[in-house]
C-alpha cells in the first residue's frame, strides 16, 4: 500500500496518496499510448487525426495569413502576431525542457522536443484570437483546438500532459496578446 496522509475540510475526511514525478510520468506515457493505439487501429480515425494535426501547423496558418493579408483583412496581423509569439514561447520552452517525443521518428531538425506541444500552443492561441474576431464561432473554436491537441497524441507525436502544457502556453499567449491588442 502507497504512503498516504490525511487531511480534513469541514469535517471530511481526505486521503492524498503522493506520486512522484516519474509516476505521473508513467501514468501520462500509459494513458498516451491507449489514446493513440485506439487511433491506430481504425484508418478512418487515423486520417481524420491527421487532417486535424495538419490544420494546426505553421504552415497551414501562414498560408491562411497570407489570405488574409492578400484579402487586406485586420485579422491577418493578429494572427501573425499570435502564431509568431506561440512560436517564441514552445520553442523557448522545448529547449528548456528537452522532453523526448513517444516516437523519435517523427523528430526534425529544431523540433525534437515534445514539450509543450506547439500545435496545442497554436491552435489554443489561434481559437482565443478567433473567439475574439469572430465570438459567434467560438465554440467551433475551441472544440477545432481541443481536438488538434488529441489528434497530437493519438498520432504519437506528443503525450497527453505536452499538449495540456501546449494548450496552457496558448491560453496565457492568445488571452495575453488580446489583452495587449
Amino acid at each position: 500500500m502507497a504512503p498516504h496522509s490525511q487531511f480534513t475540510i469541514h469535517n471530511s475526511q481526505f486521503i492524498i496518496f503522493p506520486m512522484t514525478f516519474d509516476q505521473i510520468l508513467a501514468h501520462d506515457e500509459a494513458l498516451s499510448q491507449r489514446l493513440a493505439q485506439r487511433v491506430k487501429n481504425g484508418r478512418l480515425f487515423h486520417f481524420a487525426a491527421w487532417i486535424l494535426a495538419r490544420s494546426g501547423d505553421s504552415v497551414f496558418w501562414l498560408a491562411v495569413i497570407a489570405i488574409l493579408f492578400w484579402q487586406k483583412r485586420p485579422l491577418a496581423w493578429d494572427l501573425l502576431l499570435t502564431v509568431i509569439v506561440t512560436a517564441v514561447f514552445v520553442v523557448t520552452l522545448k529547449a528548456v525542457f528537452r522532453r523526448k517525443r513517444p516516437v523519435e521518428k517523427w523528430a526534425i531538425g529544431a523540433d525534437k522536443y515534445s514539450f509543450p506541444s506547439g500545435h496545442a500552443a497554436r491552435a489554443t492561441a489561434v481559437a482565443i484570437t478567433l473567439a475574439f474576431a469572430l465570438p459567434k464561432l467560438s465554440l467551433l473554436w475551441l472544440v477545432w483546438a481541443i481536438l488538434v491537441a488529441l489528434a497530437r497524441v493519438a498520432l504519437s507525436r506528443h503525450y497527453v500532459s505536452d499538449v495540456g502544457g501546449g494548450a496552457i502556453v496558448g491560453i496565457v499567449t492568445g488571452l495575453g496578446l488580446q489583452i495587449l491588442i
